[in-house]
């Protein structure tokens, strides 16, 4: 191809084109391709992962899998891939042309060293880390399904990187922007072009651009140091390594310990020729099962299946939830307690304090006059903690608003720097995406999420942190997370932390009311908070329900 059009043709291929026995794969026993970059070469296809991550109908994947089982049994995606081969003749990449051979290495060792940092940063999801790290070299694997030979190009001295420029010059575009031209028009997943062409960004630009940080900050750390390790392809040129292991909280030592110590197995050699255009029995193969998973009911055995998979989540799940039903009637039995408690008080309480004023107006004595100011004092410290106590007993009812999920973080964390500064502690906010709203009273909200703040700050200590970020777990809810560096709760303490008066500090250190009080506010706005123990920082979770408008409710029936 001529000149630097080469990066054009790439940026415009409609497909890449797995090889045979990936096809054959995808036919035969699709659910196997689940976990991609796991131990199985065959499924680690980038051509194949690229097309699943297109054309995999809709559903909610298990945590440790890229990919529903049930969702790969689909008959419509056999047909896809027979359609696709048969319309495109090429945009297929010879495995042994040195460009193929040197990102088959690339994806191997980083997808391998991504999954170890998020199994051990707890910052993503595993396996989509080591997808994005696995498919970070797409730009060059695109030029190498046009020309392997310009592909090849700027690897020519070995003792000088394949800088972005040199790639440019060559081609016409980069790697990078041939990869987001193609995850654009191939719409490919948020969570993955978010990602994919912006590898060369430095975690400044990155927050402002990427909506999940800890995964782009993964993949970013996996690529950079495969590439330190194995050779540059210019792929991670603006990052900053020293920047990304301050942000993963990470060490050389670390990183050295995480590292595999050898590559994952090659697939073996294949019996089929691995360029499915010259193997016409993939095409009837292809064909026959999309036949055959319609004949056989696939979205019925589809749905059967998904509800097995709910059914062994929920059996899991019958421990935590019978805990979580036993605190709220104890919580529930409490507020009820404690609104009578606080009724009782306050009626003598006032008749207390209005005497001490009125002998305090008419005292001439000094001294009997300083003991009813301490009166008074002491009666309206009790008045504030009723107060409190009421709150959290019964609360005012809620009046729900459209809010965003980021302007109420950014609320909690500037009611809380004066405290952090004035304990020592550190105070981070993750990026939230602009599309993230829930639906909530904003002043119970705040105050819930700010009370499991405090909390958060008081049990850091000096030097620690505490750290606000916010996810969308399912359709229904906006979980936002508070972590912070301190030691956790214990048994005991996990026990009675939503008890109002229970403070795991040395008495007269608080109230015990901030737990206990932001799981009421929001219980009342349809939300809850829970602890979610771990090997990681202390994590406290607090869902509100998402705002749902039309926008969405067209784009989830779509």
């Amino acid at each position: 191809m001529p000149g630097k059009a080469v990066g054009r043709a790439a940026a415009a291929l409609p497909w890449l084109c797995p090889n045979t026995d990936g096809l054959i794969r995808l036919a035969e026993a699709p659910a196997g391709l689940a976990r991609p970059f796991s131990a199985d070469p065959v499924a680690a296809d980038v051509a194949l992962v690229l097309f699943l991550l297109r054309f995999v109908p809709p559903s909610v994947a298990p945590a440790e899998s890229l990919f529903c089982p049930s969702a790969l049994s689909a008959a419509s995606l056999p047909s896809t891939a027979s359609a696709h081969l048969q319309a495109v003749p090429g945009a297929w990449v010879d495995p042994e042309c040195e460009v193929a051979k040197r990102c088959r290495a690339f994806a191997r060792a980083a997808a391998a060293f991504a999954r170890r940092l998020a199994e051990h940063t707890r910052r993503a999801c595993a396996e989509r880390a080591a997808a994005l790290a696995a498919l970070a070299p797409l730009g060059w694997v695109a030029v190498a399904a046009v020309d392997p030979g310009a592909a090849r190009e700027p690897l020519h001295d070995p003792d000088a990187p394949a800088a972005s420029a040199t790639q440019a010059a060559i081609w016409g575009l980069d790697q990078g922007a041939v990869t987001r031209r193609l995850a654009n028009r191939w719409r490919l997943p948020d969570w993955v072009a978010s990602v994919l062409g912006n590898f060369n960004l430095p975690i400044a630009a990155a927050r402002a651009l990427v909506p999940d940080l800890g995964l782009f900050l993964l993949a970013q750390f996996a690529a950079l140091e495969t590439e330190r390790r194995l050779g540059s392809l210019g792929l991670t040129e603006g990052a900053g390594r020293a920047e990304l292991l301050a942000e993963l909280k990470l060490t050389d030592a670390v990183v050295e310990e995480l590292w595999p110590a050898a590559p994952p197995a090659e697939a073996p050699a294949p019996v089929l020729d691995p360029n499915p255009h010259k193997v016409p029995l993939v095409v009837n193969l292809l064909k026959m099962a999309s036949e055959s998973r319609r004949r056989n009911g696939a979205a019925l055995v589809a749905r059967l299946e998904e509800r097995l998979d709910d059914l062994h989540r929920a059996v899991a799940q019958v421990g935590g939830e019978a805990d979580a039903r036993a605190r709220d009637a104890k919580l529930r039995a409490l507020a009820e307690l404690a609104a009578g408690a606080g009724h009782e008080i306050n009626n003598p309480l006032a008749v207390i304090s209005g005497h001490a004023q009125r002998l305090y107006r008419t005292e001439p004595d000094p001294d009997r006059g300083e003991a009813l100011q301490s009166v008074i004092r002491q009666t309206q410290r009790i008045t504030g903690i009723v107060r409190d106590l009421m709150q959290f007993a019964r609360p005012p009812q809620p009046h729900p608003h459209r809010l965003a999920a980021g302007d109420l973080l950014g609320l909690v964390r500037d009611e809380l720097a004066p405290l952090a500064t004035e304990k020592n502690v550190r105070m981070e906010l993750a990026a939230v995406s602009g599309d993230s709203f829930v639906r909530a009273d904003r002043a119970q909200i705040k105050h819930a999420l700010a009370a499991v703040a405090r909390n958060g700050i008081e049990a850091a200590g000096s030097g620690g942190w505490v750290r606000l970020s916010c996810t969308e777990r399912d359709d229904e809810f906006v979980a936002f997370v508070v972590e912070d560096s301190g030691p956790g709760l214990g048994a005991a303490a996990l026990e009675h932390a939503f008890d109002p008066f229970y403070c795991g500090r040395s008495a007269g250190r608080g109230r015990g009311l901030g737990l206990p009080t932001a799981w009421q506010f929001a219980k009342q706005n349809g939300g809850d908070v829970r602890y979610e123990s771990g090997t990681g920082p202390t994590r406290f979770v607090v869902t509100v329900p998402r705002s749902v408008t039309l926008e969405f409710l067209d784009r989830q029936s779509a």
